[in-house]
């Protein structure tokens, strides 16, 4: 028994070291981009993911010297894929849209008429005026052409 439990603790000893030594490193970033295309009322929604995987091996001398420089050699990869794709119809949008092109249609039209009816008062008055002065230079011509009374 004795035997059994002094082999299980040297294995044990001997092993945990290698396990624990880890000469890899694994750098992982995961990028998710969406992108939404507004065409009118056609709204297209895509997610594309990008995987950007950076592995790499550190790599020292075979030797027992202590606080040895290191190199590591990194393997890029990436890789990108499209996710979702989405098209749908945006109603409530399109509905939105129609009822300002007719509220803007009727500022319009109404704005048109007030600029009719300045207008025709302008017009009015100035024919008003024009009058007004024939009126007062025909007077002023009567007096002139009248004879004086001796």
């Amino acid at each position: 028994m004795k035997l059994q439990f002094l082999i299980l603790a040297l294995i044990v000893w001997t092993t945990t070291p290698m396990g624990a030594q880890n000469n890899e490193t694994v750098k992982e970033v995961v990028t998710v981009k969406r992108v939404v295309v507004n065409n009118g009322s056609k709204v297209i929604v895509t997610e594309e993911k990008a995987l950007t995987t950076e592995s790499g091996t550190v790599v020292v001398q075979g030797n027992l010297v202590e606080n040895q420089n290191m190199t590591e050699q990194i393997v890029v990869k990436t890789d990108s894929t499209a996710q979702v794709k989405q098209a749908y119809q945006d109603s409530i949008n399109q509905a939105q849209v129609l009822a300002l092109k007719e509220q803007r249609a009727l500022e319009l039209k109404a704005s048109i008429e007030a600029q009719k009816a300045k207008a025709e008062a302008q017009k009015r008055a100035l024919e008003a005026q024009y009058k007004a002065r024939m009126k007062a230079l025909i007077d002023q011509k009567k007096m002139l052409e009248r004879k004086p009374d001796n």
